[in-house]
């Protein structure tokens, strides 16, 4: 009897608080007309749906168009090689961004100053660089490395 109870007035309840809760969160979502100026421009393919997406993708879109016009178009032609990439190759970018999300924030900044430090080698040792280490085992990589940094410093 206790279940027959419990269940006949937890469920309507719980049910009530979720649609209370999907409106909070339909209410968090931002009117066309209140996006400043530039949003509404570089949102405008997306103003006759845009009162239909829901918080979080709102928010992403005014992420983007809060970009420069030059970082969207780098971002947009990052995002067409992307999707040049064989399947295979995609899946192993995704994994190892995964696994570099994952890394304490430590590594990942001797990781940026790692890449930053080889973009300003020249473009010949750049690209003899990119074929040839994925060969190289543990110990060439790092004797090759000393070779670098004694011919360009760093």
């Amino acid at each position: 009897m206790r279940s027959s109870y419990t269940s006949s007035y937890w469920y309507p309840l719980v049910g009530t608080a979720v649609l209370v809760m999907s409106g909070q969160a339909m209410a968090e979502t931002v009117k066309w007309e209140a996006l400043s100026a530039n949003e509404q421009a570089v949102l405008k393919p997306f103003a006759a749906q845009w009162s239909a997406f829901p918080e979080n993708k709102q928010q992403s879109l005014r992420r983007w168009a809060a970009k420069s016009p030059e970082e969207r178009a780098r971002i947009k032609q990052r995002y067409a090689d992307w999707k040049q990439l064989p399947a295979p190759r995609q899946a192993q970018v995704s994994h190892q961004l995964k696994r570099y999300k994952e890394m304490p924030p430590a590594k990942r900044a001797k990781i940026k100053a790692w890449h930053r430090w080889v973009k300003t080698l020249p473009s010949a040792e750049q690209k003899k660089l990119r074929e040839v280490w994925s060969t190289l085992g543990e110990a060439e990589r790092k004797a090759y490395m000393q070779t670098l940094r004694q011919r360009y410093g760093g």
